[in-house]
């Protein structure tokens, strides 16, 4: 059964034996370049086994070397992670991958070279296998292909929000700044009753002016625009509008 737990020892401990003495400090301190050095390990069946770590290895192997079998040895290389909140509010961990080697493997999985431990799901510790660099590429492709299939499934639901505010009546009143910020902009001027106009130019250098006291409520806008300016525009104005609505409410 191989061995994957660590502890932390003092940084100035070396596993191999010997204080590290921190240097003296210098005017202009250059960091000096550290090799890696040996370590020696004690093995259960007698005798020692000494190894260096490969520069990506981040283990300091506090408790292999107080005795180990060879093919429980590890590297492990630092995790990278994906980070996500529950609607518990706890924290979880997907699509983590750190690169890992059993040195001296004898089973024959192809874990005694560097691969990639790929956990869709880190906190079960349940790891893909032992993937090479084409294993991995084809799982890079395979999750920019779910992301883009992500972004086409985001859009629906921009969609589906619109039409649920639709078959709702969607009073200006029930919606929220999130609302606002997704909802379609031509859904939004109908919610509010408001027109689009174009002007040749507005006092004091205005390009967008919201005017909700008229006949017909409606923005003015400066025909200079961009479309993405004026849908900008439109938000900002509504989000606005939006959070007075809630204060006043709040009172």
């Amino acid at each position: 059964m191989r061995n994957t737990a660590r502890t932390s020892i003092p940084a100035t401990f070396k596993p191999s034996g010997g204080i590290v003495t921190p240097p003296a400090a210098e005017p202009t301190p250059v960091a000096p370049v550290v090799e890696p050095q040996p370590i020696t390990y004690a093995l259960r069946t007698g005798g020692v086994l000494v190894e260096t770590c490969p520069s990506w290895c981040v283990l300091d192997h506090a408790d292999d070397i107080q005795g180990l079998y060879a093919e429980d040895l590890v590297h492990q290389g630092a995790e990278i992670e994906l980070r996500t909140t529950t609607i518990e509010g706890s924290r979880v961990s997907i699509l983590a991958a750190q690169i890992m080697q059993w040195p001296f493997s004898t089973d024959g999985s192809g874990s005694e070279v560097p691969y990639m431990a790929l956990r869709p799901e880190a906190s079960m510790g349940e790891s893909l296998g032992y993937s090479t660099p084409e294993d991995v590429e084809a799982e890079i492709r395979r999750t920019e292909a779910h992301l883009h299939s992500l972004r086409e499934l985001n859009s629906r639901l921009v969609e589906a929000r619109a039409e649920y505010h639709l078959r709702q009546g969607l009073l200006p009143e029930n919606l929220t700044v999130d609302d606002v910020n997704t909802l379609p902009v031509a859904v939004l001027l109908k919610a509010f009753g408001l027109k689009v106009f174009e002007v040749g130019g507005m006092p004091n250098n205005t390009l967008v002016w919201l005017d909700r006291g008229g006949d017909q409520p409606a923005f003015y806008m400066d025909r200079s625009l961009t479309q993405t300016d004026r849908e900008t525009a439109v938000r900002q104005s509504l989000v606005a509008v939006v959070e007075a609505q809630a204060a006043k409410a709040a009172r």
